[in-house]
């Protein structure tokens, strides 16, 4: 229309937007379809430390941009799981990429896995600021962010731990998040052993 000159400045403005949005559609299609009567698992026994494994790999450069360091601990007891490899890697990208963003540079996220009574428990925790216990309660409705300097540009559209809610109790799972506001924020979800 004339508006803007397109000089690279604005349509890198305008690629950043596009990205944007194209996210928070994708994230709408996936917590329609998680949300529909007949979302279905791709089921199939799993080595989930595999899945954890490539899952803090895949982070890792991201993490390093962020100058935040990744601590993997799991135990070599991990049974195999039947599971949807890749929804379950969608619920550790969701949890890694907020752990990391969350962290300080110099910041560390540990990940941990461990089997306790017929489940395996899987925690990822960040050592950001921590979560109010107003907001720890909310932090898996839709739409919703702890940190209301957090715009949809730079936090996401506050969907992602709603997904992935979702996926895991589609997995007779349960996640839940801890925290102590100063100290860091632990989110953990657990699957049964089959």
């Amino acid at each position: 229309d004339g508006l803007l000159e397109p000089d690279q400045e604005t349509l890198d403005t305008v690629h950043a937007q596009t990205l944007h949005l194209a996210r928070l559609v994708e994230d709408l299609r996936l917590l329609a379809e998680t949300e529909s009567e007949d979302f279905a698992l791709d089921l199939d026994m799993t080595p989930l430390d595999d899945v954890i494994r490539r899952s803090v790999e895949g982070l890792r450069a991201r993490a390093s941009s962020l100058g935040v360091g990744l601590h993997l601990d799991i135990g070599d007891e991990l049974p195999m799981l039947l599971i949807d490899r890749t929804r379950i890697s969608q619920v550790l990208g969701n949890l890694l990429e907020n752990a990391a963003r969350h962290s300080p540079s110099g910041g560390e996220v540990d990940v941990g896995a461990r089997l306790s009574e017929g489940r395996v428990v899987v925690t990822v925790a960040d050592s950001g600021d921590g979560i109010a216990p107003e907001d720890l309660a909310l932090v898996f409705d839709r739409f919703y962010r702890a940190d209301p300097s957090r715009t949809r540009a730079t936090g996401g559209a506050g969907l992602g731990l709603t997904i992935a809610k979702k996926i895991v109790e589609a997995h007779g799972g349960e996640i839940w998040a801890e925290s102590v506001v100063g100290q860091g924020s632990r989110f953990i979800f657990d699957l049964p052993v089959t």
